[in-house]
């Protein structure tokens, strides 16, 4: 798996777990899929959706 730099998580995640946050910011999926550490981040969409590394797919 690749590694990602994630600002939720306060460095690098396996690129599953960054697909889980985005289903939760695109509200494709139920915050209980995402990390309780990305979803309890005050601005926690913003900040996923202006992440360079936020997924297109």
């Amino acid at each position: 798996m690749a590694k990602i730099n994630c600002p939720l998580m306060d460095g690098e995640i396996d690129d599953g777990i960054c697909f889980d946050i985005h289903m939760v910011v695109e509200e494709m999926a139920p915050e209980w899929t995402a990390p309780e550490k990305a979803v309890r981040t005050p601005g926690y969409k913003d900040i996923c959706l202006k992440c360079p590394n936020h997924r297109e797919d």
